[in-house]
């Protein structure tokens, strides 16, 4: 394998040259250089040097007038932000060796294949000790030694993420060490922890990535209330153990947000042919974050894997022998809000993660009656839900597939198709007169036209206006004056 740089890449490391002193060593070293040896796209560098190398990154950002700030005094950490086309920053980062020397320092990193390095003064040399370029080829994942994970247990992660980024192998062993190093995860940076984990959710294969989670114990370590699902057995119409239904979901979640190549399956086809209009709106609803930095696929993916939390903790069985879950929505929408704090991701995200769990089971009746939502239950709906009711929509179908699997009917599919059609077509193509109506009159009208005192009653009163708007009960501001007259006779 060889280095191909691109043309920016050159001129950039050209410009870094250019501030080094001819005594001065600087090495790339990390997830740039696998990523140039397998052709993908850099998103950042990373450099070491033997020095300091807080004054070659200020020389570096000051030259180019870009940004520059020290990430860590410590340990001699600083950041350079430059900016590419599309205005996307690509950050610089400069490190001093861990360790006396580059031996040392790739020594100390997670993983082999992140253990390449090349000096910037001879970029056609590339530096493997480790044997990194050999295991990149073999598509296996080795760690750099025998206690990289248990000095940095999140590696763990970042070590499942890659085997599914890239779709590589466990080289022998590195499962039990795996095992034993998320044992300590606990004791780890609950933010870098969240980072690793939603990459993962966010990643290509979020099931299977979820799989190996609980095969390291990595779920056991950070969502502990998630294992219990492993002691709850199938249940009607569920066909699954808990657990595994939980990660099938995420399975059939990730098929009908993205586009598959196999389209062959006939439920994805019926899907397709009613919800085709919405892959825009799907698309783009999920690309967008609450807080920077995680979008709203990666929420969705974190509640679905969530969704039947609570579970274990309503777990019965009744005289006639099935196995009953009262509440657990509810107590399961408790649960996920504590597993998305203790991970801290913010207030906002973890209330819109409650909201899914807490709804996940909203839409069931209406598919089991195959009864339609009427224009006041979609109301009611995203009255409950807000903008996450599009979330609990998808969500629905994903825990129905799940739910049934390999038993699933053409009846059982079509009516929840049925229900979550008429909710994502209101929030997108029906948003100002269903979801979220205009008022034809205000809390001034009431006092102006209406003679009503300001308080809580004109604040209902209008929630019952509003309402019958969205049923089409109301239309016109003389219809509506009718309908507050009658709701002033009522209180009186």
């Amino acid at each position: 394998m060889r280095l191909k740089f691109s043309p920016a890449l050159e001129q950039l490391l050209d410009l870094i040259l250019a501030e080094l002193p001819d005594d001065q060593a600087l090495y790339i070293v990390g997830g740039a250089i696998r990523d140039i040896l397998l052709g993908r796209p850099l998103h950042d560098l990373d450099f070491v040097m033997p020095d300091d190398p807080t004054n070659l990154a200020k020389k570096i950002a000051h030259k180019r007038q870009v940004g520059f700030f020290v990430l860590d005094d410590e340990r001699h950490t600083a950041r350079v932000l430059f900016r590419q086309r599309g205005n996307q920053i690509f950050p610089l980062d400069f490190v001093q060796f861990t360790g006396e020397d580059l031996h040392s320092d790739l020594m100390h990193r997670d993983f082999t294949i992140n253990a390449i390095s090349v000096s910037v003064r001879e970029t056609g040399k590339l530096i493997d000790p480790l044997g990194g370029i050999k295991d990149l080829a073999a598509g296996l994942l080795r760690t750099c030694s025998d206690h990289s994970l248990t000095d940095d247990p999140v590696r763990v992660l970042r070590g499942i993420r890659l085997a599914m980024q890239f779709d590589f192998s466990y080289a022998p062993g590195l499962d039990a060490l795996m095992t034993e190093a998320s044992q300590y995860l606990p004791h780890t940076s609950p933010e870098r922890q969240r980072d690793e984990l939603f990459k993962i959710l966010e990643g290509s294969d979020p099931a299977e990535g979820m799989a190996h989670c609980r095969q390291f114990g990595v779920i056991k370590s950070l969502i502990p209330p998630l294992m219990e699902q492993e002691d709850i057995p199938a249940s009607p119409p569920h066909t699954l153990r808990l657990i595994d239904h939980s990660l099938k979901v995420l399975e059939y979640l990730k098929q009908l947000i993205e586009t598959p190549k196999d389209l062959s399956t006939w439920w994805l086809l019926d899907f397709r042919s009613l919800f085709g209009r919405f892959s825009e709106h799907i698309s783009d609803y999920l690309e967008e974050e609450i807080t920077p930095g995680r979008s709203k696929k990666g929420l969705l993916m974190f509640a679905a894997l969530l969704h039947d939390i609570g579970k274990p903790e309503t777990f019965t069985v009744g005289e006639d022998g099935y196995l009953h879950f009262y509440n657990h929505a509810q107590i399961g929408a408790d649960l996920a809000w504590n597993a998305a704090k203790a991970l801290q991701l913010s207030n906002a995200e973890s209330e819109w993660i409650r909201t899914v769990v807490q709804n996940h089971m909203h839409l069931l009746p209406f598919a089991n009656r195959a009864k339609e939502p009427s224009r006041v239950d979609v109301y009611r709906f995203y009255q409950e839900t807000g903008e996450a009711g599009a979330a609990v929509a998808l969500l629905s179908l994903a825990d129905t597939l799940a739910t049934y699997h390999q038993s699933l009917t053409l009846d059982k599919w079509q009516n929840a198709l049925m229900v979550s059609e008429v909710m994502l077509a209101a929030w997108w193509e029906a948003h100002q007169t269903v979801v979220s109506p205009t008022l034809l009159l205000d809390g001034n009208d009431l006092q102006d036209e209406f003679g009503m005192a300001p308080g809580k009653e004109i604040g209902e009163i209008l929630e019952k206006l509003r309402e019958a708007q969205a049923a089409g009960e109301v239309t016109t501001r003389e219809l509506a004056a009718a309908f507050i007259q009658t709701q002033i006779k009522g209180i009186e």
